[in-house]
């Protein structure tokens, strides 16, 4: 019996997975921030500001890049069978928020929806991250209850499956996300 990590899957399991998801007993997330800087006087400053240096060129306020990062991935290998006994992913995102450097306006309305807008901002990626944390135990969960194969290669196409599936899904459910947060903000400022 042999009990530890292949390295050709697991750059195969990390490949898949750095491509949109994250597996396994999510481990404690790495979040890293990063601002860019607007300033300006009115609303329209800032919006011009946004518009100019937000992430997706300009079209978003605030964005998250979700990397999904294999930290174990073990097989145990016994009786001529081969499956995972655990698998075990972390979360590396870095998110993009933007920063008001200097509060010129005398107008307490724009500073106030600044403040608004921006514990927003934070609150909605904080969202995405929590997506991908959920798909990070059912990716987990679904690897270690795939049946037992004959061969650690078959367990490994079946594993891409899994993956594929799931990144699907994770996609679809950051997407749906955004788009039900759309329709809700365009209720409120219609």
């Amino acid at each position: 019996m042999r009990n530890g990590m292949r390295m050709s899957h697991w750059v195969r399991i990390g490949l898949i997975a750095a491509a949109g998801l994250l597996a396994a007993g999510c481990t404690t997330s790495r979040i890293t921030t990063t601002y860019y800087n607007i300033s300006g006087v009115t609303g329209a400053d800032l919006d011009r500001e946004i518009a100019r240096k937000g992430p997706l060129k300009g079209h978003a306020l605030a964005s998250t890049a979700i990397k999904f990062v294999p930290v174990a991935i073990r097989y145990d290998e016994s009786d001529g069978n081969c499956r995972y006994s655990s698998a075990k992913f972390r979360i590396e995102a870095n998110v993009t928020l933007p920063r008001w450097r200097q509060h010129p306006s005398s107008d307490p309305e724009l500073r106030s929806a600044w403040k608004y807008l921006a514990n927003y901002a934070r609150e909605h990626e904080d969202v995405h991250i929590a997506i991908a944390e959920k798909y990070a135990a059912k990716i987990a969960d679904e690897l270690e209850a795939i049946p037992a194969k004959k061969s650690c290669d078959s367990l490994d196409v079946a594993a891409e499956v899994v993956l594929k599936r799931n990144r699907h899904e994770h996609n679809r459910e950051q997407l749906a996300f955004d788009a039900a947060e759309q329709k809700r903000l365009g209720k409120i400022f219609d």
